[in-house]
């Protein structure tokens, strides 16, 4: 029930009824106004009761008796009608009374004035507005209105009265009713519910200065309009009737077209597009902005970041260059002087906060181009794991599956053949999904390590012996250099031990046939170094950076029987084992640097 009758508070027809009831009772009060103009009523009547105590009385009637006695007594003798009046200076007097008795004066008991100390008082109330006339303080006077003057006067007065006083009372009311009918209009208008959204109209898009602009000149011509009507014709009876007429017909246009102007200004405000909605704030909001865009990046949008710094630093220096030149122009006009380092400090202002937002955007980009790659790397690592996980368990079967047929001993020579290349290539597969996994672990993080002393000079030792056939078997020439002491640092032993395999094996399988390959394991004061150099038997047409890719490999042409790992491998061992691992490519020189901190030993 309390949203319906909302609802009806907020109906289009109630506005539209309280909007005509507004026009007309306004019309109306012209109306009246023009009236009591045209018959020239006296709206004093209204809040006095009694002529005598109106200033009309005091401003009219008494102020020119007033001004004839004055003027008698300086010798100028220009008397009115409906008074008594008597001065004497203590010699001579004047009167018109027939008795020419002053007592006369003391029991009137109508509108008395008595000149005292060269002042007419009235009433003999001094503190009741007086009127000096310039006359000799030696002279004393009286002057009464007449009864049958004031009686007349009254008349009249009560005859006004009762003419303005059932309008002021109308017009009250037409003033408190339209008062809380525009209230209640301004807090409906643009509504049709209290929670509904505002709702615009087309006149509320017109500009508002171009809007004000039309409704002033609608406003002149309404005074226009009421100066030929409201004319001296209009205090022609016959004439009457027909110029309210045709002033309340424009005065209802006019009153009409307020409203509406009203109403649209009241949405305006609502909708906070009164100031925003007007060609001089577009224009001069325009030129704002326009500077501001300069330095905001939004002139720039289409260029990169560092782009928009370039130009924005640009656009700094030209608009400090020409407001520099414009401040020694405005010497010459001290008034304008302060306006080109007050436009600096604004432009200072949009400068640092635009830089500002640019520096925040590039890092910004920066930070997500960095996470990307970071979730990027996570998700293959994350895939590699679980892929090599998931391909243990079928390649476990299949390799001991291919093992129980190599002993079976019906297989003929060929199915003997096939046997024994899936035996050799599964081995293969495992040995890849192996490394994925090793790999993976190892550049996850989640590897776990048995750091302890090792001494690397045995590591290597023992690496070469642990591969000492195939080594043999290869027709490569390795050249050993190692100190004689140890050489002690912290590291995982096994990862290490892989490290070196993988390095003497990168050797065998990609150096030039019949060359030498170089171990060397040097030391210096705080640092090891272990470097494998040999040369290469294809061109090297690869980075540094592109080799330690997984699954690249240095000659994409051969056959071998590498998977690309070995490296990348060997980079993320050394790595997690805190050393580090340096690969340089230099023509057919192919060399690997490992690095790490030496633990001087006691027993050495």
């Amino acid at each position: 029930m309390d949203t319906k009758l909302k609802s009806i508070r907020f109906a289009f027809i109630l506005k539209v009824i309280a909007f005509l009831m507004i026009a007309i009772a306004l019309t109306t009060a012209v109306i009246q106004i023009q009236y009591l103009d045209v018959f020239d009523v006296n709206l004093e009547t209204v809040l006095t009761e009694n002529y005598t105590e109106s200033i009309f009385f005091l401003e009219g009637d008494a102020r020119s008796a007033i001004s004839d006695v004055s003027d008698a007594i300086g010798g100028r003798k220009d008397f009115g009608y409906g008074y008594y009046y008597y001065y004497t200076d203590g010699i001579k007097f004047d009167t018109n009374l027939e008795s020419g008795d002053a007592t006369f004066f003391d029991t009137y008991k109508g509108a008395l004035f008595t000149l005292k100390d060269g002042r007419w008082v009235y009433k003999n109330n001094e503190n009741y507005p007086y009127y000096s006339q310039y006359v000799d303080s030696k002279v004393s006077g009286y002057i009464a209105f007449t009864t049958a003057y004031l009686n007349n006067a009254q008349k009249e007065w009560d005859a006004q009265r009762a003419m303005t006083v059932p309008l002021a009372i109308s017009f009250l009311v037409i003033i408190f009713g339209t008062i809380l009918l525009l209230v209640y209009l301004t807090i409906t208008t643009g509504r049709t519910h209290k929670t509904s959204p505002l709702t615009l109209s087309f006149i509320d898009k017109i500009p508002t200065d171009l809007f004000l602009t039309f409704y002033v000149l609608a406003g002149g011509v309404w005074i226009v309009g009421m100066n030929n009507f409201y004319s001296y014709r209009a205090y022609i009876a016959s004439q009457v009737s027909a110029s309210m007429i045709a002033v309340g017909t424009i005065t209802f246009i006019f009153i009409v077209i307020s409203g509406f102007v009203y109403l649209s200004l009241v949405r305006r405000i609502k909708a906070k597009t009164l100031i925003t909605n007007s060609f001089i704030y577009m224009f001069f909001y325009g030129i704002y902005d326009f500077f501001r865009s300069v330095f905001d990046g939004r002139s720039f949008r289409s260029n990169k970041l560092t782009e928009q710094l370039f130009k924005r630093q640009t656009a700094f220096i030209v608009l400090s260059f020409i407001l520099v030149l414009m401040t020694f122009v405005f010497i010459i006009v001290p008034p304008l002087l302060f306006l080109p380092p007050l436009a600096e400090i604004f432009i200072i202002y949009w400068y640092v906060k635009g830089n500002k937002k640019t520096f925040e955007a590039i890092d910004r980009g920066f930070n997500e181009s960095v996470e990307e790659q970071m979730k990027a790397e996570r998700m293959k690592i994350q895939l590699v794991t679980n892929v090599s996980h998931d391909l243990k368990t079928p390649l476990t079967s299949i390799i001991s599956y291919a093992d129980l047929l190599s002993k079976d001993e019906t297989l003929n020579e060929t199915s003997r053949d096939y046997v024994n290349i899936l035996i050799d290539k599964s081995n293969r597969l495992k040995n890849i999904v192996a490394d994925l996994f090793d790999l993976a672990k190892s550049t996850s993080g989640d590897i776990q390590l048995e750091l302890e002393a090792i001494d690397l000079k045995k590591l290597i030792e023992q690496t070469l012996a642990d591969m000492g056939d195939e080594i043999e078997k290869s027709s490569l020439q390795f050249k050993v250099k190692l100190p004689e002491s140890p050489v002690i640092v912290m590291a995982d032993g096994k990862k290490m031990y892989r490290v070196f395999q993988n390095l003497i094996d990168n050797a065998i399988k990609y150096a030039m046939q019949g060359t030498r390959v170089f171990i060397d394991l040097e030391k210096n004061d705080q640092n090891a170094f272990v470097s494998v150099k040999n040369t290469a038997g294809y061109e090297m047409d690869f980075t540094a950076d592109e080799i330690l890719q997984r699954f690249s490999r240095g000659d994409a042409s051969r056959s071998t029987e590498g998977n690309g790992l070995g490296l990348s491998i060997a980079e993320s061992f050394t790595q997690v084992c805190g050393g580090r691992f340096l690969l340089n490519v230099d023509g057919d020189l192919f060399k690997v640097t490992l690095q790490f901190k030496e633990i001087k030993s006691e027993t050495k």
